[in-house]
């Protein structure tokens, strides 16, 4: 019996996805369901963020929460802030982001998540590989029944492997011929880490919103040099599922789950496609680059850590807004930071909105955001 043409598993992908999928809520999978401090610190610790609200339990106790919280884009370690589900035949690429939250998030909150498919987009062009924007939301509930955060997340499927390589790089950003490792002097890194040592949480000291002014600089801080250790760890703090088996159990899920897998040209055995981000054979079979990437949700994350970074402690975090407008591989460096846009009450609160920015060691755009978030008026006042 000869296989289906790809056009028809696509076809059929579609149809299918349309008439079953769409406007349905699904359960998601969950990683970590307990936000316990150890859980806390992991993740915290893979973002790179070791701001003692989250970390330290002592300075924590001290603050007005009374007590340690979890940094907003610990709902990545609840669940991963995308979906990969159905229309096969159409490679994945996350594109972007939505978040808000609805409340602080404390050491000891537990959590269910449901992922509501929305109604799918075609962008397909004349004569051209089909493409298709999936979007759904997933919403992370507490013990309390309530919606703590939510995250809509932006999916671009493709017949065209997106991840550049000796293929036209995204506007704006130069192709080296060969594309490899950046390699930076001592110089350099000397830069980089004085850079390092200068970023710290604002703390104790409240930013008051009636202080702020328009144009006022949002810190940046360095993600990078983007390296394995990096994406291990960044792995370990979000407990992917992706990653999380290994040796016989690996293996047999692979085997029972092919497209999940990709074939290692060197052992002849299944791997998960999260080693797309880890491993150059992975990336080059699966997204057509070189080198391995980042992972489009963690870039999402990381774009949290200059925001905390700001506001203090006191401040909150209501929403997040990301697109993805470039590559970070294995070598690059992403600055991230913004300004302030403007100002305004909101629902009650003083709030201000942030544009942001993230850019590589060669000074072009990988991604670029807005965030709000809510300050006090007063040191008696909550937000």
């Amino acid at each position: 019996m000869s296989r289906p043409d790809i056009s028809q598993v696509i076809e059929q992908g579609l149809a299918k996805y349309r008439e079953r999928m769409e406007g349905a809520v699904l359960g998601a999978p969950v990683s970590q369901r307990v936000a316990t401090p150890e859980a806390i610190r992991q993740f915290a610790q893979g973002l790179g963020d070791l701001n003692p609200l989250w970390c330290d339990p002592d300075y924590a106790a001290a603050t007005e929460w009374g007590g340690l919280l979890a940094p907003p884009a610990f709902l990545n370690a609840v669940c991963e802030g995308q979906a990969i589900l159905g229309l096969p035949g159409l490679i994945a690429f996350f594109v972007g982001a939505r978040w808000e939250w609805n409340g602080v998030m404390r050491a000891g909150d537990s959590f269910t998540v449901d992922n509501e498919l929305l109604p799918l987009a075609d962008k397909t062009k004349p004569g051209q590989p089909v493409r298709v924007f999936q979007q759904g939301v997933l919403r992370y509930r507490n013990q309390r029944g309530e919606v703590a955060g939510s995250c809509r997340w932006d999916m671009m499927r493709s017949q065209v492997k997106l991840g550049g390589g000796k293929k036209k790089e995204p506007s704006g950003q130069t192709a080296p011929a060969v594309l490899q490792r950046e390699p930076y002097s001592p110089e350099k890194l000397a830069e980089i880490y004085q850079a390092i040592r200068a970023e710290k949480p604002r703390g104790r000291e409240e930013r008051f919103w009636q202080d702020v002014a328009v144009g006022d600089v949002v810190d940046p801080v360095i993600k990078g040099p983007l390296s394995l250790s990096d994406m291990v760890a960044w792995s370990t703090g979000i407990a992917w599922h992706r990653a999380a088996l290994a040796h016989g159990p690996k293996l047999m899920h692979l085997l029972d789950n092919p497209g999940l897998a990709y074939i290692d040209p060197a052992s002849g055995a299944p791997e998960p496609i999260a080693m797309s981000h880890m491993d150059p054979d992975g990336a080059r079979i699966l997204m057509g680059s070189p080198l391995p990437m980042d992972v489009g949700f963690q870039r999402v994350a990381w774009f949290t850590h200059p925001v905390t970074n700001w506001m203090g402690d006191a401040g909150r975090l209501l929403s997040l807004e990301v697109r993805l407008s470039g590559f970070v591989r294995f070598g690059d460096i992403a600055w991230l930071g913004g300004k302030v846009a403007s100002k305004e009450r909101l629902d009650g609160r003083a709030v201000v909105n942030l544009d942001l920015q993230c850019t590589n060691q060669r000074g072009e755009e990988v991604a670029a955001g807005t965030a709000q978030v809510a300050l006090p008026e007063s040191a008696a006042q909550p937000v």
